[in-house]
């Protein structure tokens, strides 16, 4: 069943150091917020959410669907904004989708007419890759690699980061780094959320997971290798 007729939607992304909202209503109309979160998502995720819906004077019984962030990104972050959004969506028995800031970055990247490669970091030694073109993402392509192998994997493409600054980080990267043009806040989000719906696509709240688990690094790795082979 396609799911044409949804408008409140509420999106939450939770990936980095800023906590990112966006809620849909009234056909045409949406509030949005978006600032940096200190120490915890969980302490401020349940207020902020409340206080989108007293913007919009719309009742949270209203809501229609939600759209949340898989990542990569805060492994707690993602874990706190999952179960948020979970919680709602069985309480209410909405659909749920899943959004993953590759998706994001591919729709960003929409009009580019070369190959982006979006470096995400896993941890101080490794980062994400994954090439954005024409406005979509295989999801073959996304890796773990180290740091130390960047430059090997990208040659000459353009470079894109979240949550990291390719540039300053890695100045080699300098004159292909893109990162200024991948700007986003959660209405991209909410929107790539609609389009599934209308597509009649949502996952099921007990199997949805932050990106960092859908494939251990081990998994990542061996088929990256098996790629190459």
């Amino acid at each position: 069943m396609t799911n044409t007729s949804k408008e409140n939607i509420l999106a939450i992304d939770t990936s980095t150091r800023h906590l990112k909202l966006a809620l849909s209503f009234g056909g045409d109309r949406m509030v949005k917020s978006q600032e940096e979160v200190e120490k915890s998502h969980g302490q401020f995720i349940i207020k902020k959410i409340d206080d989108l819906f007293q913007v919009a004077g719309l009742k949270i019984e209203k809501l229609e669907a939600i759209t949340v962030c898989t990542g990569p990104g805060s492994f707690t972050g993602l874990r706190i904004g999952l179960a948020a959004a979970k919680g709602i969506a069985v309480a209410l028995g909405i659909p749920i989708v899943g959004v993953n800031l590759f998706e994001v970055s591919a729709h960003v990247f929409g009009n580019v007419d070369r190959k982006v490669h979006i470096i995400i970091p896993l941890n101080r030694d490794e980062c994400f890759i994954a090439i954005v073109k024409h406005g979509s993402y295989d999801d073959r392509t996304v890796s773990v690699i180290p740091y130390s192998s960047l430059m090997a994997v990208v040659g000459n493409d353009w470079v894109a980061g979240i949550g990291i600054d390719p540039s300053r980080q890695f100045p080699e990267l300098s004159n292909i780094d893109m990162s200024s043009q991948l700007t986003y806040d959660c209405s991209e989000m909410l929107l790539l959320g609609r389009r599934k719906l209308m597509a009649g696509r949502h996952d099921d709240p007990t199997q949805l997971e932050p990106v960092y688990v859908k494939e251990s690094q081990a998994e990542l790795r061996f088929e990256q290798r098996r790629r190459k082979q």
